[in-house]
């Protein structure tokens, strides 16, 4: 994984802040590195889970069922997400209000994961009510909903924790940023393991499945442990003793104009994420006709995102988070639009960029065994994708790491108002709408595939899908999710917390805690 000190160490020199120190890079580290687990974990939920369970190498379950049941098993994070979020607020330990939890959830996502993906080697049928069903469906049910508590009951104290560590407008977006190299360098590792396991013959999504899971399961403890020592936790310092209760202190929430705007533009823009990332596969293996290739095309991807960070955030620093994020979202876009025409176009437009014939000034051994390795591949096709995929890629980071920055900046409209530090309540909003849109957009983007005629099962060198039907896919895959991203921008435009207005907020706060005080 690149350093993440080298890559934004031009971005910490310009960091000011008000009455705490810096954060060194040490403790920008640890809090980040248990993102990079978390991300391991994020490739087989967000691209391999409907694979394993519903494509011919895995379990052969029904796709449109199973991304009803993803849905579903969302339901329950409309209780539990608003209930961790007050009760992390309001808890006092002498270890601090969010550490309890993240040591409490990471055993429980742990065992769910493990649970969820290293399945037994089948599943019987099962008859419930005089209906004969395959027991893959409830047990993929109850280890997804397991996977999730063990989520909310780490992520969001965790996501609280990272706001509460600085008061400064741009030392905020940094550990957003540190955070989400660490994202990326997770995802990154667990793009190149699909690739260096297929150098030694193991190409189904299974055998990447098991690496990645056992890794997660191994790096969690360890790093979370890490951040759980060496990060501080700041004391709580709050102006009022009068606790808001839990539907008084949501309606509050509510209030938050800047906060509803961005619940409205992540929501959509979570939407189109998951259904790219639930076609993925599916895309490369029917449309593409690529599928053994899959890894190699994650690993390229994942590092365009790690690397264009930094650039987005100079952006951000020169016309605010709102105005980067509208940029991020036109680039993304355009570049989507071309994955469509890469489907119909026919293969011959794609010569220049055969791997084979790229590679044709290698040894005549070497070059015959690429030729004999890509054979009844289309690899000008694929390659081409890659590239556009690198491009689009590129905004990746920026649509995740800003909005999350300007989530923390909005809490503090919160606690001028109510006078309180509540950072879990409002990141407990939002990973329970980041939830809920994933998961419709996982339900959108599979059924709507269904709808148009695709069949999962189906082989893709003799494939019973049409024409019309993979080129409505590579648009379910990539232009429909551009048009979710697009919703949010007329709220991105009229955005109205500015730079300037932080500061004012962030000032007013502390004048009243200095009254408090005396």
């Amino acid at each position: 994984m690149a350093e993440p000190g080298a890559i934004l160490e031009s971005q910490e020199s310009s960091v000011k802040t008000s009455d705490r120190k810096p954060l060194s890079k040490f403790v920008l580290a640890s809090y980040a590195a248990p993102a990079t687990p978390l991300a391991l974990a994020g490739l087989p939920i967000a691209v391999y889970l409907p694979v394993i369970y519903a494509d011919s190498d895995g379990f052969g379950l029904s796709l449109t069922v199973v991304a009803v049941l993803i849905t579903l098993s969302r339901f329950t994070d409309v209780i539990t997400d608003p209930v961790i979020g007050f009760i992390s607020d309001r808890l006092r330990t002498r270890w601090g209000r969010r550490k309890p939890f993240i040591l409490l959830g990471t055993p429980i996502y742990a065992a769910g994961m493990w649970l969820l993906f290293i399945t037994p080697d089948g599943f019987e049928d099962v008859t419930f009510l005089s209906w004969t069903f395959s027991g893959g469906y409830p047990w993929m049910f109850c280890m997804m909903s397991l996977l999730y508590l063990g989520s909310t009951i780490k992520d969001l104290p965790y996501s609280a924790w990272g706001a509460e560590l600085s008061q400064n407008y741009h030392e905020r977006t940094l550990i957003m940023s540190w955070r989400e190299s660490f994202t990326v360098g997770g995802s990154l590792i667990s793009a190149f393991i699909p690739a260096v396991i297929l150098l030694f013959g193991y190409t189904k999504p299974t055998d990447a499945v098991y690496v990645l899971v056992t890794g997660m399961c191994i790096l969690m403890p360890v790093l979370v442990t890490n951040a759980l020592i060496n990060v501080p936790e700041f004391p709580v310092v709050e102006r009022t003793t009068k606790r808001i209760p839990l539907i008084a202190g949501l309606k509050v929430v509510i209030k938050n104009r800047p906060y509803i705007f961005l619940i409205i533009i992540f929501a959509f823009s979570s939407i189109g994420s998951a259904m790219t990332n639930s076609l993925s596969f599916f895309f490369v293996k029917h449309v593409l006709v690529a599928g053994d290739l899959y890894g190699l095309y994650l690993a390229p991807y994942f590092v365009c995102q790690l690397a264009a960070i930094p650039l987005w955030f100079k952006l951000s620093r020169k016309i605010g988070k709102h105005r980067a994020t509208m940029c991020a979202i036109g680039w993304y876009a355009l570049w989507s639009c071309f994955i469509p025409l890469i489907a119909i176009a026919p293969a011959e437009w794609f010569t220049a960029f055969r791997i084979p014939l790229l590679l044709d000034f290698l040894p005549h051994e070497t070059h015959q065994s690429i030729v004999e390795y890509f054979d009844g591949i289309e690899t000008g096709k694929f390659l081409f994708f890659i590239i556009i995929m690198c491009l689009k890629g590129s905004a990746i980071g920026a649509l995740s790491a800003l909005p999350s920055a300007m989530a923390a900046d909005v809490i503090d409209l919160d606690t001028a108002t109510t006078g309180e530090q509540r950072a879990g309540a409002y990141f407990s909003i939002w990973s329970m709408v980041r939830k809920a849109a994933y998961a419709v957009g996982v339900t959108i983007g599979l059924s709507l595939a269904v709808y148009f005629g695709f069949d999962s099962l189906a082989d893709p060198l003799s494939t019973t899908n049409t024409a019309f039907t993979l080129f409505m896919v590579a648009c379910i895959y990539s232009v429909f999710p551009a048009l979710f991203q697009f919703i949010g921008m007329p709220l991105l435009w009229i955005y109205p917390l500015t730079e300037e207005k932080v500061k004012e907020v962030q000032a007013e706060i502390e004048r009243k805690k200095n009254s408090a005080r005396l």
